[in-house]
């Protein structure tokens, strides 16, 4: 063994020196590569003297950009063909803004050398357009020339013009005739909750529900898909949708919020084209949306996403009635400070699960509470299940919930004092010993669309091991109204 270890010593030495050879290229060979192009001429004599530039550059200087590229900063510039400039020229508005936005649109900050990998890196243009550069295109225009550098930048000579799209806030507002986009717009002044922040002046759109609270269309830098319905369609599927978002019986409240709870689920925070759309979509509130291409009428590109118009409803209201889950180990209170007797566990299901639970155990209080509070609900009926681990105890306990309305009135008995109203109280129900299953408890009614309090109750004893209260999580299932 020995002796075959030294003959091969030397063997394994020339092996690796060929292969340094083979594989190691020259320093200076690799540095002249990266500095291909590269002079000491300023950007703009390096521009002028591109012969496929010449059409770009007339627009330059004449929109008066050309005054930014002054040797202070680097930029990039993506030139258009000669042949798309005159094509984009003969469509472009004669008005200096349009002009001054579209040339910007084809600048960026710093400097980009062609970019031939998978990754997608998303450039911010000098009109505050964002746009994606990925496998040797830039928003879909391939190159011609590229890496071309100067003292104080780089070009490339692209296949296509880059003309600044939309956002989509920018196309609700262009398209503020319809109804759906009229909405969203409208949540600019009329806010549906009384949860209005603070007004910001930096930021006059900041109490809109829907940027706020489903996504902010104006951002550059986020993608979107949405999905627009044609006027009588989305006034079809509000109406229909009413008896779910009855709020006090208040016709405009209730017909605001039904309108909401249409468009929230219409926007995705993906940008998917026609031919890209997957077959199912998820929304924000885990509504999920079937895609029926058949049914997209129009397409719109933007800056940001895509807009798809709608010739026919594709989301059945069945599939916004998802469930609620309520955490046990997210209380919002409890009746009386049970600190050193509660306890937040992590334990695995039969299925090699983990999951998060509450156990409150030895407190010695008779009928304790732990209050929780749930989002927005339907008006309709719930069926309610529970899973709760008694894996601690020899015993069989009981515990009950109770469902809450979440606003307080004062209390008939002493106006000073707030109470919540009771919508139904399940019976007592009994926590068996290490059992992982869901224990159904039941159905109510939820009359009113709101938020609603429910509340776990321990048995009425101080007895230690009877009074111990314990959940993983509670489940509200939505009903569909039959009529």
């Amino acid at each position: 063994m020995m002796k075959k270890h030294h003959i091969l010593t030397p063997l394994i030495g020339l092996i690796c020196i060929l292969l340094l050879q083979v594989g190691c290229s020259d320093p200076w060979d690799e540095h002249a590569r990266d500095n291909e192009g590269l002079t000491n001429e300023p950007l703009l004599e390096r521009l002028d003297q591109e012969s496929e530039a010449s059409e770009f550059m007339k627009l330059l200087r004449t929109s008066g950009v050309d005054e930014i590229l002054d040797g202070n900063n680097a930029y990039t510039v993506f030139v258009p063909e000669n042949s798309r400039m005159q094509a984009a020229l003969a469509g472009l508005p004669d008005d200096p803004e349009t002009r001054v936005n579209f040339v910007k649109n084809h600048i960026a900050v710093s400097t980009h050398r062609l970019n031939a990998s998978a990754d997608t890196v998303r450039l911010t243009m000098l009109s505050g357009k964002t746009l994606d550069f990925v496998n040797s295109e830039i928003d879909g225009a391939a190159f011609s020339k590229s890496n071309q550098a100067g003292a104080d930048g780089m070009y490339h000579i692209i296949t296509d013009v880059l003309t600044p799209r939309q956002s989509l806030w920018e196309y609700m507002n262009a398209h503020s005739d319809e109804l759906q986009n009229a909405f969203i717009l409208s949540l600019n002044e009329y806010n549906l909750y009384d949860t209005a922040v603070v007004e910001d002046p930096e930021d006059y759109y900041l109490n809109n529900e829907f940027l706020r609270e489903v996504g902010d269309v104006r951002n550059e830098n986020q993608h979107f898909t949405y999905f627009i319905l044609k006027d009588e369609d989305f006034t079809a599927e509000v109406a229909q949708f009413l008896p779910y978002v009855n709020y006090r019986n208040h016709a405009d409240s209730s017909y605001a919020i039904g309108q909401y709870e249409i468009v929230k689920d219409m926007l995705f925070k993906q940008a998917y084209s026609k031919d890209n759309l997957p077959a199912m979509l998820l929304s924000a509130s885990n509504v999920s949306f079937p895609v029926d291409k058949s049914a997209i009428s129009q397409s719109v590109r933007l800056s940001n996403g895509w807009v798809h118009v709608l010739d026919r409803s594709t989301l059945p209201v069945v599939n916004k009635l998802i469930d609620t889950y309520v955490q046990g180990e997210e209380p919002w209170g409890f009746s009386e400070s049970v600190t050193a007797s509660t306890f937040h566990r992590i334990r695995k299901d039969p299925y090699g699960e983990f999951f998060k639970d509450i156990m409150v155990q030895n407190h010695g209080v008779s009928s304790l509470q732990i209050v929780y509070r749930t989002p927005r609900m339907y008006s309709t009926t719930y069926d309610v299940y529970w899973r709760a681990l008694n894996d601690v105890q020899t015993n069989v306990f009981q515990q009950q919930v109770g469902i809450f309305e979440f606003d307080t009135r004062p209390s008939e008995e002493d106006p000073d004092v707030e109470v919540r109203e009771r919508i139904y109280v399940f019976p007592y129900t009994n926590v068996e010993r290490n059992s992982y299953d869901e224990v159904y408890l039941g159905e109510f009614n939820l009359a009113d669309y709101n938020r609603i309090v429910p509340v776990l109750q321990s048995a009425a004893t101080t007895t230690a091991g009877n009074n111990t209260l314990v959940l993983d999580y509670l489940r509200f299932v939505p009903k569909q109204k039959t009529n």
